[in-house]
């Protein structure tokens, strides 16, 4: 289900990213991106693991912070 969502979004990033920096540094950019956030999330999930979390509330917390930024982000662009 993923894929249905970042394979229109790649498409994207390449029509706009060939228009400035070139489609393979912005998918350059969004790779360094992505990774750095996956690695920082395996951080916190480690990390609540470790401390004795139950699984389902780690995720339900990670569902909580992904809403939270989407909105942000929604909200940010709405202003700008």
């Amino acid at each position: 289900m993923g894929g249905f969502f970042v394979v229109p979004l790649n498409a994207l990033l390449q029509e706009r990213g060939k228009k400035s920096v070139g489609a393979g540094n912005a998918i350059a950019v969004q790779n360094l991106g992505e990774n750095s956030a996956m690695l920082l999330m395996l951080g916190i999930y480690s990390l609540a693991v470790m401390i004795g979390i139950p699984v389902v509330p780690i995720g339900i917390g990670f569902g909580a912070l992904f809403a939270l930024a989407i909105t942000a982000l929604w909200i940010w662009q709405r202003r700008h």
